[in-house]
C-alpha cells in the first residue's frame, strides 16, 4: 500500500519518533519528604529549578514540591490561633493566638502535591507532552521499575520545538 500523499506545509516534515530517553535529564535534583520547606527553598535556589520530586529512601518519587507552593506556603501570615498551636512562653501581654509561628520547619511531606504522573524511558516524546498538557503539569518523572531514573520538564519539551525550527 502506498503512503498517503501529503500536501501543504507538512508534506516536507519527516519527524522522527523521539523517546523520553533522549530528552530527560537523568541528574533529578530530589528532596527527600522529611526536608523542611527552608531546606527545599534553599535546594531548588542552589539548583536553579522550579521544582524537584520528593522520593523515599528507596528512590520511588512520592511527590512533587514546587517553589510556588514553597513561595506560597512560606509567605502566608500564619499565628498560633490560625495553626491550631498554642505555646505557653508567651512574651508579657501577648496574645497567645496572635503569637507568630515559624513555618520554615514543615516538613515537604505535608506541602507536595501527591499526584505523581511518570512514564518509562521508552514513552514517546508526543505522549509525554499529551500527559503534560492533559494534567497541566511541569514535570514528569521518568522510573525503572518504580525507582527514578530522570525528569522530563516543559522546558525539556521546548528544546523539541526549537529543534523543528
Amino acid at each position: 500500500m502506498a503512503e498517503p500523499h501529503v500536501c501543504g506545509t507538512l508534506a516536507s516534515v519527516r519527524v522522527k519518533r523521539r523517546n523520553v530517553s533522549e530528552l530527560m535529564n537523568p541528574d533529578v535534583v530530589c528532596v527527600a519528604p522529611d526536608a523542611t520547606a527552608r531546606e527545599a527553598e534553599e535546594t531548588l535556589v542552589k539548583r536553579a529549578v522550579s521544582g524537584a520530586p520528593v522520593v523515599d529512601p528507596g528512590g520511588r518519587p512520592i511527590g512533587v514540591i514546587s517553589q510556588r507552593d514553597l513561595a506560597r506556603h512560606l509567605s502566608a501570615r500564619a499565628t498560633a490561633g490560625e495553626s491550631g498551636r498554642f505555646y505557653s512562653d508567651v512574651d508579657e501581654y501577648q496574645e497567645i493566638g496572635q503569637q507568630r509561628i515559624d513555618r520554615s520547619s514543615t516538613p515537604v511531606s505535608e506541602l507536595m502535591s501527591t499526584e505523581v504522573y511518570s512514564v518509562t524511558r521508552e514513552t514517546g516524546v508526543a505522549v509525554a507532552a499529551n500527559i503534560m498538557r492533559e494534567r497541566r503539569i511541569h514535570r514528569l518523572m521518568v522510573t525503572d521499575r518504580g525507582r527514578l531514573v530522570g525528569i522530563v520538564t516543559s522546558l525539556d519539551l521546548l528544546r523539541i520545538v526549537e529543534e523543528l525550527g
